[in-house]
């Protein structure tokens, strides 16, 4: 009778620990599918006045250098008639001549996610850098030469791209760190 008693005893504990696992894998599904929902746009205050690519040229100035870091401007330019918000930092994907992603990692500042509009009147960018110089040995550091750069609008999702040519035909060592949308 001992023995039926610890047996019994075991299969609840047994029966106990299934119960939590399974309540800590719904839990975790639940904060899962909740961290899904918080990311919808329509959850965005103005969500339709973000900026959608048919509304804005977006261009990139010259690269500047300067001790041992290369940089430019990713300028947003309202097409006439239009007015939206961008807001962040865009998203940059370097791509090869025929597309492809390119090895270059590109890194973002933490933003405050002020909304910023680009109309007629107002143009907004956002800037980005690289090194091109070991600090250290004070050799090049070298990378791919991309042939465009594929523009994520800063948004409340990066829903909308844009492809820029990389007018420069220079080499991007990586990472590449981008700033958070300003007016301009």
């Amino acid at each position: 009778m001992h023995a039926d008693r610890e047996m019994d005893e075991m299969s609840k504990r047994r029966n106990l620990r299934k119960t939590g696992v399974l309540a800590g894998v719904a839990a975790l599904a639940g904060l899962a599918f909740a961290g899904v929902a918080q990311a919808m746009p329509g959850d965005h205050p103005d969500y339709d006045q973000y900026c959608k690519a048919d509304q804005l040229d977006v261009t990139i100035t010259q690269l500047d250098h300067a001790m041992g870091k290369t940089g430019a401007d990713v300028v947003f330019t309202a097409k006439p008639g239009q007015s939206c918000l961008l807001t962040g930092a865009p998203g940059l994907t370097f791509k090869d001549s025929a597309g492809k992603p390119l090895d270059i990692a590109a890194r973002t500042a933490p933003t405050q996610d002020q909304p910023v509009r680009v109309d007629q009147g107002h143009q907004a960018s956002a800037a980005f850098s690289y090194r091109t110089v070991d600090m250290n040995t004070g050799q090049p550091l070298t990378g791919p030469t991309p042939a465009t750069v594929e523009v994520a609008l800063p948004g409340p999702t990066n829903a909308y791209t844009v492809d820029v040519p990389w007018a420069s035909h220079t080499q991007v060592p990586g990472p590449v760190d981008v700033t958070a949308v300003a007016a301009r």
